[in-house]
């Protein structure tokens, strides 16, 4: 529990906008899976205490379970995994659909349009884009963007984060895939003094918002996401509007994974 507060205030250390987190989470409805794994330990609590009052956990899916009883494949990037979390965003019309998988380290979701009233699909080049996108463009406009930002990326995510990190005159670094290439370039940094790390991620589902860790965290993935929900929606855009806002932005890119 000690380890766990400890997290919890490092977190919520990194979000950007309390005030509209709070404001907007009486209202925001979300619909969370751990798929049988870890992550609820964290999540129901952190977002719950962020103000976000609507957060709906699958019932079958929120124990621990390394049996998996309920998914044949506990992954947040197959779409199957989604069924039972689908089935009650539908029922509660939700917002927001996020899965963690079993170590919550990765992140997968599905925003409603509610212009179609569909739940889309986000690839993890997508919802991590979306994430750096929302908390870059707010650090910049607070003023606390660094002037050494770097941007991590690896040589098979999308090429969307280079047309971010020129945009915002960060500097965009590519490595090998593996979030440890990424923890490497953040300690050299540490070393050398000469970079600050402002965001990572890899096409895996995995990305990183801040320098606590050395690893992909996808609670912090669930946090910022939802963050990032209820500021859009202060602005009157659900989650699938600001994706499209983003390749309006920087143009559109469209990513896919060849299994050999």
């Amino acid at each position: 529990n000690e380890m766990d507060e400890k997290y919890m205030s490092v977190l919520k250390s990194c979000v950007l906008n309390p005030e509209i987190m709070k404001e907007q989470g009486k209202k925001l409805k979300v619909v969370y899976t751990p798929l049988h794994g870890t992550g609820n330990t964290i999540v129901e609590k952190l977002l719950k205490e962020l103000g976000m009052e609507n957060v709906y956990v699958v019932p079958e899916q929120k124990e621990p379970n390394g049996n998996f009883p309920t998914v044949d494949y506990p992954n947040p990037e197959d779409p199957k995994a989604f069924k039972l979390a689908l089935e009650l965003a539908k029922k509660v019309d939700a917002d927001v659909v996020l899965a963690t998988d079993p170590d919550a380290d990765r992140l997968g979701i599905y925003a409603k349009d509610t212009k179609t009233g569909e739940y889309m699909n986000y690839t993890g080049n997508m919802s991590a884009l979306l994430i750096a996108e929302y908390r870059i463009s707010q650090m910049k406009e607070k003023g606390i963007l660094p002037s050494d930002g770097m941007f991590i990326t690896t040589i098979v995510s999308s090429e969307l984060a280079k047309a971010i990190a020129k945009y915002y005159g960060l500097t965009c670094i590519e490595v090998l895939t593996g979030f440890k290439n990424i923890g490497a370039v953040m300690r050299k940094a540490e070393e050398n003094k000469d970079k600050t790390y402002v965001f990572g991620f890899e096409e895996s589902y995995g990305c990183l918002i801040r320098d606590y860790a050395r690893d992909k965290d996808g609670i912090a993935a669930v946090m910022a996401l939802c963050e990032a929900a209820c500021f859009y929606a202060s602005k009157g855009k659900t989650l699938w509007d600001a994706m499209i806002d983003i390749y309006e932005k920087y143009g559109y890119y469209k990513e896919a994974q060849v299994s050999i």
